[in-house]
């Protein structure tokens, strides 16, 4: 698989999750902080892969 698709697959999941965390009626505040974590639970690990995964073209 290119490492062009799971850096393009980010934006996906993470902009459809907010919904989802909406749904359970919790405040903007706390919405607006566990998309934050989600966000970041998702970019890390593919940044962190990024590198190994491109192997010698980097």
């Amino acid at each position: 698989m290119p490492l062009r698709y799971p850096i393009a697959f980010i934006h996906p999941i993470t902009a459809t999750m907010r919904p989802f965390l909406a749904a359970k009626g919790h405040a903007e505040e706390e919405v607006e902080a566990m998309h934050q974590a989600w966000f970041k639970a998702v970019t890390l690990p593919v940044s962190l892969w990024s590198r190994p995964y491109a192997g010698a073209a980097w």
